[in-house]
């Protein structure tokens, strides 16, 4: 029954107007009672809302409070970071445990950010602050809420992100240190991204220039007209997917043009990335125009090497038309006069002429076996260049008392080589062959073999010898630069021979013999293939 049914009721029973005032006071009371056990129980229930709130951050690295927004009392506080205000804080003011103002609020407070433009709560307030009283970072959200007895408070929810901070400051000069690091980079580096160039440190800039846009490596003018087949292959091998990784070198107009621009070797590596969660072409360049050189004169050397090997033959190839030419000259001083012996000086003068010839052929090999360069394939059979080195090392065979076995398949198909860098390795194993049998006993035959076959889409030349063979430690190693089994060898015979094989797409392997010794096995590309 509501203390108005009640008023009603006694009024009605005429208890006058005393009855009358002493109900009404009574209905007072209990309304006022009724409004109170209303108020406890409503705050009753947020109390235990605010704990079931803070019991969830106890779990929280940081924190939750409660402050008066106009005094500043801390009301509640909670989470494992509650040490770092120590259990003093509550019933005092924030800025006097938190901040670094002890006299009155601090810098850092959120009061005017949480009420809007009538005072009353507004949006929660997100941000990130450093606390200068214990130097951890905290993520805070900050909210005005009244609290149980009707006065605004600032609830906000801190938590620790000191970890998280330290970990992006170092990622962060991470960045920097790597960045500067690529930044100063000798070799050039370029980020592409559907054919623009997002990204080229200075190095790059100095090698490309201002690229066109879109960006194409394979249509790029500045690459030599020489290369640019061999770089529209890589490139398509890459950008297809069919190439996890493209390695070449090329030669490469500085700046992006050919006028004024000096001409360089580079080195190129492309490979495909993903890249701030997009797919990336990431293209390293590095000059290696010094290297190069120094290749030429590597080869050089190894090519007059060998010839000081085969000298012998040499001068046996030019001794002998010498020797026709100074007969046949001392016949022709005697009967050039006598016209019986016309028919006889013309045999004579062609003699002549085909002995000069003959030198001539000699002096021209020697001149293009020695002759640096670039490589300049041309579709010949592999036994042209194979025969010309036999004849440059016959001396050198017999002085050795070398047997020549000579196996050569009569119809080979055609390879894209050249001849005089194919004829300086053949001539290359086939004086390591030579010296490797040196130290057999006298009695003991010293064979080399050499075989020409046609296989599938590439064609095998192989050199086989009676000699030691390999050493088993040598073997994985023969063909790295600078290693040698010769006491006087200079290691870098194999390691050129194994370059040009490479450069005309080819292999070079070693392994045992049927003869007893080492063999050397080259393969090569058809030129169909």
């Amino acid at each position: 029954m509501t203390p108005e049914v009640v008023f009603a009721f006694l009024v009605g029973g005429g208890l006058g107007a005393g009855g009358a005032w002493y109900c009404r006071r009574y209905c007072r009371r209990l309304v006022r009672r009724r409004q109170q056990e209303q108020q406890r129980r409503t705050e009753a229930a947020l109390r235990r809302q605010l704990d079931e709130i803070f019991a969830v951050f106890q779990a929280v690295d940081g924190g939750v409070y409660v402050a008066d927004m106009e005094t500043h009392e801390v009301l509640a506080l909670t989470g494992r970071d509650r040490g770092s205000f120590d259990a003093s804080v509550v019933g005092g003011r924030c800025y006097q445990k938190t901040g670094a103002n002890r006299q009155g609020p601090c810098l850092l407070c959120t009061n005017r950010m949480l009420l809007d433009s009538q005072g009353q709560p507004g949006p929660p307030v997100v941000r990130e602050y450093r606390n200068p009283w214990n130097n951890n970072w905290y993520l805070a959200i900050g909210r005005a809420i009244h609290w149980f007895d009707g006065r605004l408070v600032r609830m906000e929810i801190a938590i620790n992100i000191t970890e998280r901070k330290q970990a992006e400051e170092a990622l962060s000069s991470s960045e920097r240190s790597f960045r500067e690091l690529v930044e100063s980079s000798l070799v050039g580096i370029s980020l592409i991204q559907d054919g623009e160039i997002i990204f080229q440190n200075p190095e790059q800039q100095r090698l490309l220039g201002d690229p066109p846009r879109p960006f194409n490596l394979e249509n790029f003018a500045a690459v030599h007209p020489e290369d640019r087949d061999k770089v529209r292959e890589s490139y398509r091998l890459i950008t297809a997917g069919q190439a996890p990784q493209v390695d070449l070198d090329f030669r490469l107009y500085t700046g992006g043009r050919h006028e004024d621009s000096a001409l360089v070797w580079v080195y190129c590596r492309a490979r495909p990335i993903d890249f701030r969660g997009r797919k990336t072409l990431l293209i390293s360049m590095m000059e290696i125009t010094r290297i190069k050189e120094l290749e030429q004169l590597v080869r050089l050397q190894d090519r007059l090497s060998s010839l000081g090997r085969v000298a012998a033959g040499i001068a046996h190839e030019i001794r002998n038309p010498l020797s026709g030419i100074n007969v046949s000259l001392a016949t022709l001083r005697r009967i050039h006069d006598q016209p019986q012996y016309k028919d006889k000086v013309e045999e004579i003068l062609h003699r002549l002429t085909k002995a000069s010839s003959k030198i001539e052929e000699v002096i021209r090999r020697v001149m293009d076996f020695t002759r640096p360069g670039n490589l300049r394939p041309q579709p010949l059979s592999l036994n042209e260049p194979v025969l010309a080195a036999l004849v440059l090392a016959g001396v050198f065979l017999e002085k050795h008392r070398v047997e020549l076995i000579r196996d050569l398949a009569p119809e080979l198909p055609p390879c894209l080589i050249d001849p005089g860098q194919i004829e300086q390795v053949v001539l290359n194993l086939l004086t390591n062959s030579v010296e490797a049998m040196n130290d057999l006993p006298r009695q003991k035959p010293r064979r080399l073999r050499l075989t020409t076959r046609a296989r599938e889409g590439e064609v095998e030349l192989r050199i086989d010898d009676s000699g030691p063979g390999l050493p088993p430690q040598a073997r994985d190693k023969i063909l790295d630069p600078f290693y040698t089994t010769k006491p006087e060898g200079t290691g870098i015979g194999l390691n050129i021979s194994h370059r040009i094989i490479n450069d005309h797409g080819g292999r070079l392997e070693t392994g045992d013999s049927d003869l007893g010794g080492a063999s050397f096995r080259i393969y090569l590309p058809g030129a169909e293939s």
